[in-house]
């Protein structure tokens, strides 16, 4: 499923912000990666803020095409993701080596990846050319696959064939100019120079055993728990799935 658009280069995704890496050793945040809440959008919103749309999609709002789109993207992600199980087989072919050789490092629980090549071509919702890999990294542990992270360039809107399932979200960024995003200080403010607003557009897959939490915004450390991709310290104290 292969989007193409002319709208300019593609810029590759904003920085990995510090919400999705969140160290095992604070696991009771996973799951609720804010540092304030803020009111949600409905649940049938396409696209938004990170903190603002609902963890998992309402499957019952899409079409029977939108549900037969997202069954089929989650069929052909998947597939194509078992080429890069292997950490060495990624870092071969081009997503971020030296972070890959490093497992247990300080990116946190999650992970990312990122195929530069992939971040800077003209090709959006490709399951064989995910921008981002994702895998589970726990201290003393290999690394383990459990998703990736479609993104398109800033200023475009990412496709989404399973309405509301397929959901982009943004965060917020500490920009200047055209170059990427960074993180805001641990405040949330930004340093000198640099602007707030929000980044480009992303989408997470997650390698779990049911569609709804395929889709989830933010790691469904429970449901990854119960697929058997993150190790325990982590899933002790995972929140129960209701």
């Amino acid at each position: 499923m292969s989007t193409r658009t002319t709208r300019g280069r593609k810029v590759g995704p904003a920085a990995l912000v510090a919400g999705l890496t969140v160290a095992a050793a604070v696991p009771a945040t996973l799951g609720a990666l804010t540092l304030k809440q803020a009111p949600k959008l409905p649940p049938g919103t396409l696209r938004g803020p990170i903190d603002r749309l609902p963890q998992y999609p309402k499957l019952s709002l899409a079409t029977p095409k939108q549900l037969a789109a997202a069954k089929r993207l989650r069929r052909k992600t998947r597939a194509a993701l078992r080429q890069w199980r292997d950490p060495r087989a990624a870092a071969a072919d081009g997503y971020a080596p030296a972070r890959l050789r490093r497992p247990g490092n300080a990116a946190g629980l999650f992970l990312h990846a990122e195929h530069r090549a992939f971040s800077n071509d003209n090709v959006y919702l490709e399951p064989t050319q995910p921008e981002v890999l994702i895998y589970a990294n726990v201290p003393g542990k290999p690394l383990i696959l459990i998703g990736v992270m479609f993104s398109v360039p800033r200023g475009v809107h990412g496709p989404t064939p399973g309405g509301a399932i397929t959901r982009w979200h943004t965060h917020r960024v500490c920009a200047r100019g055209v170059k990427r995003g960074l993180a805001p200080r641990p405040d949330g403010t930004c340093p000198p120079g640099t602007r707030s607003r929000q980044g480009a557009e992303m989408l997470h897959f997650w390698l779990t055993s049911d569609l709804r939490s395929t889709y989830a915004i933010h790691g469904p450390v429970a449901e990854l728990c119960a697929a058997g991709l993150v190790y325990h310290e982590a899933c002790h104290h995972a929140p129960h799935v209701h």
